[in-house]
């Protein structure tokens, strides 16, 4: 079934220039779930920076290293997994949020799994690091 413009819709350029059927405005339960989400957002890009300066710290993990005592290969590749997996994630989950919100669908769970994803990737690449200190 199409949808035909008004008569005072029709002109030289024709029924393309119709705008169409307007969109219905967000109801309670689209608005709290955008407030959320924002919210959501704004706390993770927070913790996500807090937690990326920390893993610049698990650098140090390595001090206590001598003597072919610790496994720098597996160490080095913990720290750069702590590092850079975690923000990628949550930029990944703030976009797909961002998305879902224009689609009107519900959004504030996506941030929420990708920053438990996130802090679990982060969490396996610290266990990396400390199983890297000993052989």
């Amino acid at each position: 079934m199409t949808i035909q413009p008004p008569p005072e819709f029709s002109g030289p350029v024709g029924a393309g220039s119709w705008p169409g059927i307007p969109k219905p405005a967000r109801s309670g339960a689209q608005t709290a779930d955008l407030i959320v989400s924002i919210s959501l957002i704004i706390v993770g890009v927070v913790g996500f920076a807090y937690l990326g300066f920390l893993t610049l710290f698990l650098s140090m993990m390595s001090d206590g290293c001598y003597a072919d005592r610790c496994n720098t290969g597996l160490m080095s590749a913990g720290w750069l997994i702590a590092l850079a997996l975690p923000p990628v994630i949550f930029v990944g989950a703030v976009i797909w949020t961002i998305i879902r919100l224009v689609r009107r669908q519900s959004a504030w769970w996506v941030t929420l799994a990708g920053a438990f994803l996130s802090i679990l990737i982060w969490a396996a690449g610290a266990g990396l690091m400390q199983a890297g200190l000993g052989r």
